[in-house]
C-alpha cells in the first residue's frame, strides 16, 4: 500500500504551515482487496506520525486530487476511522474535483472540507511551490525514491526505540528502589544495580545501536 503511491507526504506544507498529504485517486490500487479501509487508516496514520513534531498538533492539510477519478469511498472510511483514532490528526480535506463532483459533498467531523474545481482555487490554500509535479508544482519529490529511504531509516528508528524503551524501564527501576537501611541492603542494592547495567550493555539492540547507528546516520544523510 505505501508502495503505490496513492498516498503521500512529500514534506511540503500548506500556507498555513500544516504538513501536506497528497492523495491521487485514479490509481488502480483503489480497487485492490488489500486497499481497505483499515489497511489505509493505518497508512494515513503511518503517515501523519512521519511529520515534523512541530506540525503534529496542527494536523495535516489532505490534497485529494480527484480530477480524473470520483474518490473511492474507502478514502472517506479511512480518513473518518483515523480521525477517529487519533483526533486532529486531519485538519483540512481539500477535495480537487471537476464541475460535476462538487453537488457531493463529504462529511468528515472534526474536519475542514473544501471541495474545490481548479488548481487556481487550490492555491489559495496551497503555493505551488509546494505542490508536486503531480498537481503542476515545483516541489521535487519521488516517490519511489522516498519509499527506498523510509525502507532503510524505518529498522533503524525502531531500533532506536527499543533501546529507548529498555532505558527508561532501567531508569524506572532505579528510581523506584528504596533506601538501603544498612550494610547489607547496601552490598544487595550494588549488586543489583550491576546487574541491571550488565543487562543494559550487553542488549543486543542497545549494542547494534552503538556500533552501527553512526554509520547508518551517515548514510542515510548521503542518500
Amino acid at each position: 500500500l505505501l508502495r503505490s503511491g496513492i498516498m503521500c507526504l512529500p514534506g511540503s506544507s500548506d500556507k498555513l504551515g500544516r504538513a501536506l498529504l497528497q492523495v491521487s485517486t485514479s490509481s488502480s490500487a483503489w480497487g485492490a482487496t488489500w486497499c481497505s479501509a483499515t489497511e489505509l487508516a493505518k497508512l494515513i496514520l503511518y503517515l501523519c506520525s512521519l511529520s515534523r513534531r512541530d506540525m503534529k498538533d496542527d494536523g495535516l492539510t489532505v490534497v485529494v486530487d480527484a480530477r480524473k477519478q470520483p474518490p473511492a469511498p474507502v478514502l472517506f472510511s479511512a480518513l473518518r476511522s483515523a480521525q477517529s483514532v487519533s483526533p486532529g490528526c486531519i485538519h483540512t480535506v481539500l477535495l480537487l474535483a471537476e464541475k460535476e463532483l462538487l453537488a457531493h459533498r463529504e462529511r468528515l467531523p472534526g474536519v475542514q472540507v473544501e471541495t474545490l474545481a481548479s488548481l487556481k482555487a487550490l492555491s489559495r490554500y496551497v503555493d505551488s511551490s509546494q505542490l508536486t509535479q503531480e498537481l503542476d508544482g515545483t516541489f521535487p519529490y519521488c516517490h519511489g525514491e522516498w519509499v527506498q529511504f523510509y525502507q532503510k531509516l524505518h529498522p533503524f528508528v525502531a531500533g532506536l526505540r527499543q533501546a529507548l524503551e529498555l532505558l527508561q524501564s532501567c531508569i524506572r527501576e532505579l528510581r523506584s528502589t528504596d533506601t538501603p537501611a544498612g550494610m547489607q541492603d547496601v552490598a544487595e542494592c550494588i549488586r543489583w544495580h550491576q546487574e541491571l547495567m550488565q543487562r543494559v550493555l550487553s542488549d543486543p539492540q542497545l549494542v547494534r545501536v552503538q556500533r552501527e547507528g553512526g554509520a547508518v546516520l551517515a548514510r542515510l544523510r548521503r542518500e
